[in-house]
């Protein structure tokens, strides 16, 4: 029975798999790491995977919570039939590698994942099996945050994302989507024009996902725990 981590930016999410499919998933804020040990104590768990982007005191606080030993997942040069083209694959965040990997097990054509969190990660995936690389930028949270605190009277609740907002409010939710939504479709001209294909399918996943489909032109697919089936192919093959 296998334990499976993800440790982001704001939360922790974590699963456990008996083999044949989830007994149990959830998810919690860093501050609430230690109430982990006697969740997972339910469970005759004999393996622990993880991956985190998190503070290394994160990664210490759930080493002590897991039931037996946490192995650490890092991006490498190759997984399966995935070869990663980032040009320093030590120094790539471990979420967006395995990100990947679940994404080619889900589908074999071209594929953007873009994973919607506290951070937006955008990735390019060939039907051929290489990972070209991908974007990194605020997320729809740390962007309106970042404009609250940082302009003068844009302290104030995002509205409603609309294609011509007039007023602030809606300025401020329209902008910020429009961003986000903007970077991945110019990822998915990026690699159309890459292969010479036309139909590039958008994974979507991320606790934000649901808030930017809408405004995605299609095909799109939300795909919950992308980051946690990635785990899982990489502990199932390991």
């Amino acid at each position: 029975m296998k334990l499976l981590i993800d440790a982001g930016n704001s939360r922790v999410k974590w699963a456990v798999h008996d083999g044949r499919g989830w007994l149990a998933q959830g998810a919690v804020e860093h501050g609430d790491i230690a109430s982990l040990a006697g969740v997972w104590r339910q469970w005759p768990i004999t393996a622990a995977w993880g991956a985190s982007v998190a503070r290394a005191d994160v990664a210490r606080g759930l080493e002590a919570a897991a039931p037996c030993r946490l192995q650490w997942v890092r991006a490498e040069s190759d997984f399966g039939d995935v070869r990663n083209q980032y040009r320093n694959p030590a120094e790539q965040g471990a979420d967006r590698w395995l990100a990947v990997l679940a994404a080619r097990q889900l589908h074999q054509d071209d594929v953007i994942v873009a994973c919607a969190g506290t951070a937006l990660t955008v990735e390019a995936l060939t039907a051929e099996g290489d990972y070209l690389g991908g974007l990194i930028l605020p997320g729809l949270n740390l962007m309106l945050s970042s404009l609250a605190r940082n302009t003068a009277n844009l302290d104030r609740p995002a509205g409603v994302v609309t294609p011509f907002p007039q007023g602030t409010e809606d300025a401020l939710a329209s902008g910020a989507v429009y961003a986000l939504t903007g970077a991945v479709e110019s990822q998915r001209r990026q690699l159309q024009m890459h292969t010479g294909r036309a139909s590039v399918r958008v994974l979507l996943t991320g606790g934000d996902a649901a808030r930017l489909a809408p405004w995605l032109a299609g095909p799109v697919e939300i795909v919950d725990n992308l980051v946690l089936l990635g785990l899982l192919r990489v502990a199932d093959e390991k």
